[in-house]
């Protein structure tokens, strides 16, 4: 599992909190740290953030709505609680928890100012926080009893699995004997957890008895043990993280569409393209299959035009004479022939690979000459004739073949 980086907010000081650092199984892999965000920022190297709002900012409570689309009940849950609030809803924020048996739903409310004030620190330090949850509610509470943690001069009581509180430590007793008082079930056990440098609370006005731990951690390593435990995350609605996104892909979404509608038509285009090649490749395969059979009329099986054409045409060459094809031959011969200057060529024939050109020089040893010149590219040579014209040039005949014929 993904490690941890558990954050408390401060209570008094936006640029003051507590950190430490879980593994993949929740355990803490140092000792709680104090400094700003920014220094906090600088340790979560890519781990879940998870934060503590204090407990003293946040009222629990529970509200019955019925439905089950969760954007609808949030938006309900403000009017369906606004009774039990001197402030104006519209300044509060509501979170709801699961749904509850009998259909109810835990709620937690938090001021807009402070949830403002709660998070702003960790956004200037680039911190993204994932989950932000009350630190009441990772309070390590067994079930059927209340569990306070001291945490300085404020106690954190969890007093069910989506409920508590928190108060100083003087009005302590008192808040627990008028929650002990309102149980229907019997009163259940009291475990109080002191933390290294917090107020011990006088409890001895409930009438019943408490069980004290002390601990030299810090409050911060008490809440990290029961994070597992159910809670509320707070980031709901307007603090979302899916609302986030949504604002920031809100001035893409023209762009994207842009480019979705060009991706779109790019594909059409090639589409069509490809259609009308396809059938330009149709056409001429026709076309060739057409000459084809005029061509070759006697050949009642066509099954690749071309490849069958091309066979065809090397079979008449075999037909004419092996060797050396006749453009070849004339084309290495021509080369020496240009190269060698006042050599005009009379006539020319092929036959059975082998080419004979009837030539005019100004001598015989230009004559020579050209078949030595002619030999050396590769070429085998013979003087069939060379005879002396009235004007003193010489008329010769050469065949020429490959080497190796």
């Amino acid at each position: 599992m993904r490690s941890t980086l558990l954050i408390q907010a401060g209570r008094d000081r936006a640029d003051a909190c507590r950190w430490v650092t879980l593994d993949g199984e929740g355990r803490p892999t140092g000792a709680a740290r104090s400094g700003t965000p920014a220094e906090a920022a600088a340790e979560a190297g890519g781990m879940r953030v998870v934060a503590l709002a204090p407990g003293i900012d946040c009222l629990l409570t529970q509200v019955h709505i019925p439905g089950r689309n969760r954007q609808k009940l949030l938006r309900a849950a403000p009017y369906a609680l606004e009774e039990q609030f001197s402030e104006d809803v519209e300044d509060l924020h509501f979170a709801l928890g699961p749904t509850l048996p009998g259909g109810d739903y835990p709620v937690a409310v938090v001021a807009i100012q402070r949830m403002n004030a709660l998070l702003e620190p960790f956004t200037d330090a680039g911190l993204e926080v994932h989950q932000l949850v009350p630190d009441l509610l990772t309070i390590p509470c067994p079930e059927d009893s209340i569990c306070v943690l001291m945490d300085g001069d404020v106690a954190l009581v969890r007093s069910g699995p989506y409920s508590g509180f928190a108060v100083d430590a003087e009005n302590l007793g008192m808040l627990l004997a008028a929650q002990l008082e309102s149980g229907e079930d019997g009163a259940p056990q009291v475990q109080v957890t002191v933390t290294a440098g917090a107020t011990r609370p006088e409890l001895e006005e409930l009438g019943q008895a408490v069980e004290v731990e002390h601990t030299n951690g810090s409050a911060l390593d008490v809440l990290a043990r029961g994070l597992s435990t159910p809670s509320i995350d707070l980031l709901q609605g307007a603090y979302s993280r899916s609302r986030e996104w949504g604002r920031l892909w809100q001035p893409w979404r023209a762009t994207a569409a842009l480019l979705l509608a060009g991706l779109v038509l790019a594909h059409a285009v090639q589409g069509i393209d490809y259609v009308r090649l396809k059938r330009q490749q149709a056409d001429l395969s026709a076309q060739i299959e057409t000459v084809f059979k005029e061509t070759f009329p006697a050949t009642r099986r066509v099954v690749n035009p071309r490849v069958q054409m091309q066979q065809q045409l090397d079979q008449m060459q075999r037909q004419r004479g092996g060797g050396m094809q006749f453009m070849t031959l004339l084309a290495r011969s021509g080369d020496v022939l240009r190269s060698a200057g006042d050599v005009d060529i009379t006539g020319a024939s092929f036959r059975a690979g082998r080419l004979d050109l009837d030539l005019k020089l100004a001598n015989l040893q230009k004559l020579d000459e050209l078949k030595q010149t002619l030999v050396a590219s590769g070429l085998s040579v013979e003087i069939q004739s060379a005879t002396t014209d009235g004007d003193q040039r010489v008329k010769s005949r050469l065949r020429i073949q490959g080497s190796g014929a």
